[in-house]
């Protein structure tokens, strides 16, 4: 007994819960079933599922949620205000000994970074530079207390610059002739901006005007515009907010973003063309904007000033080697990254002073910075309804790059935001923004990485960056009048440098999909040629597309069990594997639904390789299936269609080499589908696999389900396809298929006999254990 070897048992529990007692000799490699449970999908759920809560009505699911959000405890009370001002909470464990003074660092970091930058994009925005001062303090003020992320830096951003520039394109001439149509006589006539007024001269009475408008009073005709878009971006994000909208990011997937942004920042680097040459090219209008601005700019380029081009020039360069070949080649060694841009606009500041920039060379330079904090004006309600679907759109994109940063921050430093109220903060800071001149703001990826790489520690950064701007606004801001627009302009140009190395993405993108490829090249191409806010859209559209070209690519495959393993796999993947006498199995890799049920049954039809169209043409020529099977020798399956027997009953060609060493020349009587795959069904999809069972059931095979989903299963149970096909669905594909070679056995005796040994397998003893079935 010593001597003899003694096999060694063990139960292995799979993941749909049944349990496979194998026996391992050590004398051979392959593992043997002694013992199995087989479980329909009713049967398992009937023993295991726990019972269904009977739905709640909508009405009062209502009532709860009204009940709930009525009652005010002291915890809720509490939580309220911890929700909507996290500051509160974040700084209760704030760590001011060891935390404060990095906090300090990066925000006066950052606020030296913030104000070129804030001048140069308010100018993208086509606004005086001045605004950009304003937006780096009032929106993150109120950033500060709303917001959940600690270590973005909130301001300006070129690509919203770049759309709510393309708002004043559209509108601003529009509202001027609407203003100068009110009425003017004699000498002028008064036009107000809530509590401001700007007066508008005419030459001759009764004469068309002329010069109607000067700089100033046109420039605060734009940041009225602004100002109300500021307003509704503003609301339209708390909206979204509440709404607990803060998943529509989502939908805009990296190659989305990113061909976006690219795209953005063609336009971003045209519009900043003429300032570097000195030219006096008009806006154009949004579509084909590229192509019209191009043009102009060809068409003048010999007007290009000689002086602007050199300082342009002498600037990119400086900037280009310190951000760099010093900060980023330098950035373990260096603290803090020097801060070029700051440095070029003094410098640019103080040789155009003292050189008269202005008056020798005719350069355009920033003009008249007012000193002191502007008024707080009430923004005005004209014209929203002509812009509000920019609104929208510049409400999803300032969202989706501030919080795209934050999560990027947050998975960084181990903490987490929260979208919803993400939306809020930016809503409340937009909305407080524009009574105070601004525009819509979003976080600055530059900036954002600077505020971290300085050890900024929370929000409390801001407050000192903030406070930075703040003494520029009150006192310093008058110095920067004779500041050229070219060193702002230059200052913008190298800045959009990491968003055009955003082209060499396309490479990678290739290799892992080709859709995602082509989102990027689609947006790209869509911003660049339309313009920003319509290259969006086809962008979005283009990308859910490619979500149903995605399921209709799906292929359907065959599968067959690795050699003495419970397990299927591709046969054109995996060695060692062998074909079920009798039985096809057939793995389907997509949803099931409207746009891919004809995909599905041809797939299905072709690679079982039976039709049952052309099967049932056998069967009426043969009187019934039964005397069909008498006259047929065989029903070999092959990938591609039924093959004759030797009477030439059908036609095709014969079996690979494989599929004849494994018997596959058996009649095949059952089709084992794989749904694991699947992970949702619509009522269409139902209707696809009624006319499969009934289609394959006409020519007498049977069709199974395995592995389906609880989702899935609900769906059927609804439509009523489990009424006719329940016994069907199997749990896995290994009980499936153990059930359909038992039932192959009496496959060539009547239909009637068939069913009823179907049964006898369901409801045989020991808890439908079925003892020494090969797998």
């Amino acid at each position: 007994m010593d001597n003899m070897s003694v096999p060694t048992y063990h139960v292995v529990m799979d993941v749909d819960c049944t349990s496979h007692p194998i026996m391992v000799d050590p004398e051979k490699d392959p593992y043997v079933n002694i013992k199995q449970r087989l479980y329909r999908t009713s049967s398992f759920y009937k023993d295991f599922k726990q019972p269904e809560n009977e739905p709640t009505s909508i009405a009062k699911q209502c009532k709860e949620q009204v009940s709930s959000m009525c009652a005010c405890t002291s915890e809720r009370r509490k939580k309220f205000c911890h929700k909507l001002l996290p500051f509160i909470k974040m700084y209760q464990k704030y760590n001011w000994k060891l935390d404060l003074p990095s906090d300090i660092i990066a925000g006066f970091t950052v606020g030296i970074m913030q104000l070129p930058q804030s001048m140069a994009y308010s100018m993208l925005a086509d606004l005086p530079p001045v605004v950009g001062l304003y937006m780096s303090f009032f929106p993150v003020m109120v950033y500060f207390f709303f917001g959940t992320s600690r270590h973005i830096s909130m301001g300006t951003v070129a690509v919203v610059s770049l759309m709510t520039g393309s708002v004043l394109a559209r509108l601003g001439p529009q509202y001027t002739e609407e203003v100068a149509g009110r009425g003017w006589s004699g000498n002028g006539t008064e036009m107000f901006f809530g509590n401001s007024s700007v007066n508008m001269s005419t030459t001759t009475p009764g004469a068309p005007p002329v010069n109607l408008l000067s700089k100033h009073d046109i420039d605060m005709q734009k940041i009225a515009i602004v100002s109300s878009f500021c307003l509704l971006v503003g609301i339209i994000q708390v909206i979204f907010g509440a709404c607990r909208l803060g998943f529509v990011t989502t939908y805009m997937s990296d190659p989305l973003v990113s061909g976006f942004t690219t795209g953005a920042a063609v336009h971003v680097f045209t519009s900043q063309v003429k300032y570097i040459f000195g030219l006096d090219i008009p806006r154009f209008g949004n579509l084909f904007q590229i192509v019209y601005t191009y043009k102009a700019i060809f068409s003048s380029i010999h007007e290009a000033q000689l002086a602007t081009v050199v300082t342009s020039a002498v600037c990119i360069v400086f900037i280009y080697l310190v951000k760099v070949q010093i900060n980023q080649r330098f950035k373990d060694k260096l603290k803090v990254p020097l801060p070029i841009e700051l440095f070029v606009v003094i410098i640019g500041t103080v040789v155009s002073h003292f050189a008269k920039f202005k008056v020798n060379y005719d350069m355009k330079v920033v003009g008249e910075i007012p000193a002191g904090l502007p008024d707080p004006i009430l923004p005005t309600f004209t014209g929203m309804g002509e812009y509000f679907s920019d609104a929208v759109i510049v409400a999803i994109v300032a969202f989706a790059q501030s919080v795209s940063l934050a999560s990027l921050m947050a998975k960084k430093h181990g903490y987490v935001i929260d979208s919803n109220q993400e939306f809020v903060a930016y809503g409340f800071g937009n909305i407080f923004g524009s009574f105070f001149s601004c525009y819509p703001f979003a976080a600055s990826v530059s900036r954002s990485s600077v505020q971290d790489s300085a050890g900024g520690k929370s929000q409390i950064t801001s407050l000192f960056s903030a406070a930075l701007v703040l003494v520029v606004i009150l006192i310093i801001g008058p110095l920067f009048e004779s500041l050229p627009n070219c060193v702002l302009s230059s200052i913008i140009v190298v800045a959009l440098r990491s968003m055009f190395l955003q082209i060499f993405e396309l490479k990678k993108l290739w290799k892992v999909s080709g859709f995602d490829c082509m989102i990027w090249i689609v947006t790209f191409l869509a911003v660049v040629i339309l313009y920003v806010d319509l290259g969006l859209w086809i962008g979005l559209i283009f990308s859910f597309f490619t979500v149903v070209l995605r399921t209709q690519r799906a292929k359907a495959i065959t599968l067959q069990r690795i050699s003495d393993v419970d397990i299927y796999a591709d046969d054109k993947k995996y060695m060692k594997t062998r074909n079920n006498p009798g039985v096809r199995v057939i793995s389907f890799n997509s949803p099931l639904y409207y746009a891919n049920g004809d995909i599905f049954l041809r797939q299905i039809f072709t690679i079982s390789g039976l039709k049952p169209q052309r099967v049932r043409k056998e069967i009426k020529r043969f009187g019934s299936v039964a005397e069909f099977r008498r006259n047929s020798s065989r029903l070999q399956v092959t990938s591609n269609n039924i093959v004759a027997d030797q009477e030439g009953m059908s036609n095709g060609n014969c079996s690979n080499d494989k599929d004849k060493n494994d018997n596959s020349s058996a009649m095949v009587h059952h089709i084992v589908l794989d749904f694991a795959s699947v992970c949702f069904v619509d009522s269409v999809g139902c209707k696809v696999l009624n006319q499969l069972f009934n289609d394959y059931r006409s020519i007498g095979v049977k069709v199974f389900l395995a592995s389906v989903s609880d989702d899935v299963w609900s769906v059927l149970k609804t439509t009523g396809f489990l009424e006719k096909y329940e016994k069907n669905v199997y749990m896995s594909v290994n009980d499936a298929v153990v059930v359909a070679i038992s039932e192959g056995e009496s496959f060539n005796e009547d239909e009637s006999e068939s069913e009823s040994n179907a049964e006898e397998i369901d409801s045989r003893p020991e808890d439908r254990l079925l003892a020494g079935q090969p797998r």
